[in-house]
């Protein structure tokens, strides 16, 4: 049964899905908009918010999962690829979720950037942003609980990652200039030195995770209902 729940399990996995949840859960398990269940205790693990659900899959069960995402009608579910498949809701790609330890201990400066600074490095083609006072009002939120990391060069690249506890996951990374995406990258990570740290991508980039250290766990996915009706 899928219920409502004030607290989560205990979970060790690394995980995409779980750690989106976790940094969520830590970020916003005070405020009643933000809503996370459990199925049979630790089976499944969902979170929505403003419409976006996350499903973490620990053995669900599909079809009990498929009705309740039914019910609630999200406007977009990210989970790993199988689970979106299996719930009725086939992504248009597959996500490649890459793993590393944060062991970096040297990067280049930080330079100290607002957040719209901040959102205008991020705001490149291919990199998928909430509307700019949704991505402050959050960024500064989970950052003044110490629960957000970034990396910035003014004009030139930036990084921003979500953690909680000994993990973390990229939010958003990118470059405006050539050789500034490992910068930015080797920077974030030497921010969350210590921690499990994953990122998800597109093939195309796959490529550039693996050169500077990272490892492919498994396929997540995006569904989002506008790509549904094209």
């Amino acid at each position: 049964m899928i219920t409502l729940t004030k607290t989560l399990p205990n979970i060790g996995k690394i995980n995409a899905e779980w750690v989106k949840i976790k940094c969520l859960y830590e970020a916003y398990k005070n405020d009643d908009k933000v809503l996370f269940w459990v199925q049979d205790t630790d089976k499944a693990i969902i979170s929505m918010t403003d419409g976006n659900m996350i499903i973490f899959n620990n053995r669900a069960n599909f079809e009990e999962l498929k009705e309740f995402a039914d019910v609630l009608n999200p406007a977009c579910v990210f989970s790993d690829y199988d689970t979106i498949c299996a719930i009725g809701r086939k992504p248009q790609e597959k996500i490649n979720i890459m793993y590393r330890l944060a062991d970096i201990t040297e990067s280049e400066k930080n330079d100290t950037l607002k957040s719209d600074e901040i959102y205008s490095l991020l705001d490149v083609q291919g990199l998928s942003l909430p509307e700019y006072p949704y991505f402050a009002v959050d960024y500064c939120h989970r950052l003044n609980l110490g629960l957000a990391e970034c990396f910035a060069i003014k004009n030139k690249c930036a990084a921003v990652s979500f953690n909680c506890g000994d993990m973390a996951i990229m939010n958003g990374i990118a470059s405006h200039e050539k050789g500034f995406g490992g910068i930015a990258l080797k920077g974030i990570l030497k921010k969350n030195y210590g921690r499990h740290f994953l990122v998800c991508c597109r093939d195309k980039v796959k490529g550039f995770y693996e050169k500077n250290g990272f490892e492919p766990l498994y396929f997540g996915g995006y569904w989002v209902k506008e790509y549904e009706h094209k």
